[in-house]
């Protein structure tokens, strides 16, 4: 993949309605990528993210697509509609992430039910490792592509309440490696990246419980400005890189 390529080729960002994944379209967007490709759970949100990004960027081509990452089927439909649409993407934002603490609060593992347990690692773990072996194949045949994994400082320091969440982006570290050592040969890029607590209204209650992470909080575009630096790499001995902002 040459330089100028992340932005003259298609560009997926799961989870992009809102948050870090809509901060990573809005930059993309007005540095003037051609085709940017966001997903979400919510029609409505991702219609009114739709509108927010054409109206920054007239010459940029948005498509939407609605999957829930929690369900297979909708993950199946999404890889069969960019299928369908030729729209399939040269890089890949991995931005999907549920974390039960902003639902149920901290919860200490004793108190976790399998049903949490259950959803976090579905979302988290299985339907990552799901939508990534969909999204490799045809980068391994094309001898290019470029992913991004959004970890999380969390597990970096065992944020009491939210094991799984912890357990889950932890997991990313050794997925990152192996895809490195499995494609690199292939031209395949990835890299990870562990943002600390960002600010905004999900993480409310997170920064209130501890107000010493204020200190380091990013903001949404502090991160899509990283997650840009990353797609823009083009030296193979720079693959695999793990960023802690």
């Amino acid at each position: 993949m040459n330089p100028g390529t992340v932005l003259t080729q298609p560009v997926l960002i799961t989870g992009a309605s809102s948050g870090i994944g809509f901060a990573c379209a809005e930059l993309l967007v007005n540095q003037g990528a051609e085709h940017i490709i966001i997903t979400g759970r919510c029609p409505e949100k991702l219609a009114v993210a739709k509108q927010a990004l054409q109206s920054k960027a007239d010459n940029s081509r948005v498509d939407v697509y609605q999957c829930d990452q929690s369900s297979k089927e909708d993950i199946e439909r999404l890889f069969a509609e960019l299928t369908l649409h030729e729209s399939w993407p040269a890089s890949v934002v991995m931005n999907v992430g549920i974390n039960y603490f902003h639902e149920y609060g901290a919860k200490k593992l004793h108190n976790l039910t399998f049903e949490q347990i259950e959803q976090s690692i579905t979302v988290n773990i299985t339907h990552t490792v799901y939508m990534l072996t969909q999204l490799l194949k045809p980068m391994r045949n094309r001898q290019a592509g470029k992913l991004i994994l959004i970890g999380s400082q969390g597990w970096l320091h065992g944020l009491a309440g939210q094991a799984l969440y912890n357990l889950s982006k932890s997991s990313l570290v050794g997925l990152k490696n192996s895809i490195v050592s499995e494609y690199q040969a292939n031209g395949v890029f990835c890299h990870l990246l562990h943002p600390g607590v960002v600010i905004n209204a999900r993480t409310k209650k997170l920064r209130r419980k501890h107000p010493e992470l204020e200190a380091t909080a990013v903001s949404e575009m502090q991160v899509a400005e990283a997650i840009f630096g990353l797609l823009n790499i083009e030296n193979a001995s720079e693959n695999g890189q793990e960023m802690v902002i």
